[in-house]
């Protein structure tokens, strides 16, 4: 994680507002720090420049030079609470990949 009081920070991009409203809330919920914005260009522009994740709601995968967030986009069935327990696993998984390689190191 990259905050240095240990929280994860998501960066979730959605284009309707109110469509990530839900998604936003339950992220914050789940104990994530959560900035919301409405495209691409807002994103560059928010306050959250390095996410741990990146969080698509109805939109495309995408990909910026020097990315090191994972790109998660939202299937249309998945539920808030759904979303929260996929964010988490792929945090955990990143954090065992980092103490695997340090341990080999």
């Amino acid at each position: 994680m990259n905050a240095p009081n240990g929280v994860a920070r998501i960066l979730l991009i959605a284009d309707d507002p109110d469509g990530g409203l839900l998604y936003r809330d339950a992220l914050a919920a789940g104990g994530y720090q959560v900035v919301q914005a409405e495209s691409f260009l807002e994103a560059f522009d928010s306050s959250m420049i390095d996410p741990d994740v990146i969080v698509l709601c109805e939109l495309a995968m995408f990909a910026y030079p020097a990315q090191n967030a994972q790109v998660l986009r939202i299937p249309t069935a998945m539920t808030p609470a759904a979303l929260v327990v996929e964010v988490h696993r792929r945090l955990a998984l990143r954090a065992a990949l980092h103490a695997t390689i340090a341990q080999a190191a």
